[in-house]
Parts: C-alpha cells; sequence; structure tokens
C-alpha cells in the first residue's frame, strides 16, 4: 500500500478517544499470507512482519464466548505456527509495554521520553537481530 493511501489510517491510530479492539493472532496470520502471497513469484531475502501493539489482543464478542486467556493464546499459537512455517520473521515493538510473551524477537519502546533518534535506534537494532529488550 502506497504512504498516500495508507496515512490517514496510520493517523487514526494516534487519536486515543477511538476505541480498539483487536484480534492480533489473525492479524498477523493475514500479514504472513499476504506477504506470501505478494512474494510468491519474487526472490527476495528477507521477509519480515512488525507487529506494533498495545500487548492486548481484545474483542469483546471473543472473550465474552471464551475465557480471559483465549486471544493470548491464539496469538501465541499463531506466531509459533507462522515461524514453524519459515521464510517469515515476525517482530513486536510494544507501545510502552514487553512483548516476549508472543513474540521472541520484540522490542519494548519508552515513548513518554524525550522524541529523538533513539526509537529509530532500537527499531534498527531490532531489524539487525539484536533479540529481546
Amino acid at each position: 500500500t502506497s504512504w498516500r493511501r495508507a496515512r490517514p489510517g496510520l493517523a487514526s491510530l494516534q487519536k486515543n478517544e477511538l476505541f480498539r479492539e483487536g484480534i492480533d493472532g489473525e492479524a498477523v496470520e493475514w500479514a504472513c499470507a499476504r506477504l506470501r502471497d505478494a512474494t510468491h513469484d519474487h526472490p527476495i531475502d528477507r521477509r519480515l512482519v512488525i507487529v506494533i501493539s498495545d500487548g492486548s489482543p481484545m474483542d469483546t464478542a471473543t472473550n465474552l464466548a471464551n475465557d480471559a486467556h483465549y486471544l493470548d493464546h491464539h496469538l501465541r499459537q499463531v506466531v509459533e505456527q507462522q515461524q514453524s512455517r519459515g521464510g517469515i520473521e515476525i517482530l513486536g515493538l510494544g507501545v510502552g509495554l514487553d512483548l516476549s510473551p508472543y513474540y521472541s524477537r520484540c522490542r519494548a519502546l519508552d515513548l513518554a521520553a524525550p522524541p529523538g533518534d533513539r526509537v529509530f535506534a532500537e527499531v534498527l537494532q531490532l531489524l539487525a537481530g539484536a533479540g529481546r529488550r
């Protein structure tokens, strides 16, 4: 998706008054499938899915019909399945939260810190394979 088309959707993520529900496991499955389909016929050296998350998979209807940890377990299962298939690296960027229960390679970003290049440096470390933090 081009930046021009994606920009309004990304901007809406910054509106705190919007209530968000997200089934993170389904989103990871969808992203991996889309990436595999898009690059199926192209020689690609590295495929990445970077998940930016508050670490809280949430869907009211799913929570009402299942136990409280259903979506957490589902996300863990999906990430494990997708990584075991190979060909795609799944990285987690936690917005003020440690995502290590879900992603083996992740970073927790402190967005309360003064702005600067530190956040970009942390993202680059994650992309370079600096592991968990």
